[in-house]
């Protein structure tokens, strides 16, 4: 399975590339998507704000937004995972590429103990993995698109899907056998 790794110097590429891997797939690393019709992973280590100028600038965000658009496979992974929601509060307001209706919002919104939220947190579906933000997207009332929930003073969102596209809070590449097999979900999804 070929997997496009996106580069637009915002990742921890090295290691979710050795995870993506480790889960089956051929990992290719690329600042644009190209003619790439296939998986997209969009990571993301940093501000909101920061990662949508990145795109912007490249070029890779018009590439994002057609893959998207064609409901092809893509996942987002932490901040990639907040790109994916309309919008965030981080440095002010940020428009995302709204793949999933919501806000992103800082930690301390909904009373999180600590932020940053680094560390192991048990998931509603009785898996654990490992996170590292300071925002996040609260649970909405009845949202079917939400896959499962961590609960940090208040309960938001660690994975969403919606067709081919998925998202993950926490990161899956830091998270033992539990994350590679989330990848290795998507891979065959």
């Amino acid at each position: 399975m070929d997997v496009l790794l996106l580069d637009y110097g915002m990742g921890n590429l090295r290691s979710v590339q050795r995870a993506l891997e480790a889960a089956g797939a051929r990992v290719h690393r690329a600042e644009r998507l190209g003619a790439h019709t296939g998986r997209v992973v969009l990571p993301g280590v940093g501000a909101f704000a920061q990662a949508c100028a990145r795109l912007r600038t490249s070029g890779a965000w018009d590439d994002v937004a057609a893959h998207l658009a064609a409901e092809r496979p893509l996942l987002g992974i932490c901040l990639g995972m907040q790109l994916l929601f309309e919008s965030s509060e981080e440095h002010g307001h940020s428009a995302g590429f709204g793949a999933f209706p919501g806000h992103v919002a800082h930690l301390s919104t909904q009373g999180a103990p600590t932020v940053p939220n680094m560390g192991w947190h048990r998931l509603d579906d009785g898996s654990w993995a490992y996170f590292a933000h300071s925002f996040g997207v609260p649970v909405p009332d009845g949202a079917a698109w939400v896959r499962s929930r961590v609960t940090h003073g208040g309960r938001w969102v660690a994975a969403a899907e919606r067709g081919p596209i998925h998202a993950l809070q926490f990161h899956p590449e830091k998270s033992g056998a539990g994350g590679i097999a989330r990848l290795k979900e998507w891979l065959v999804c």
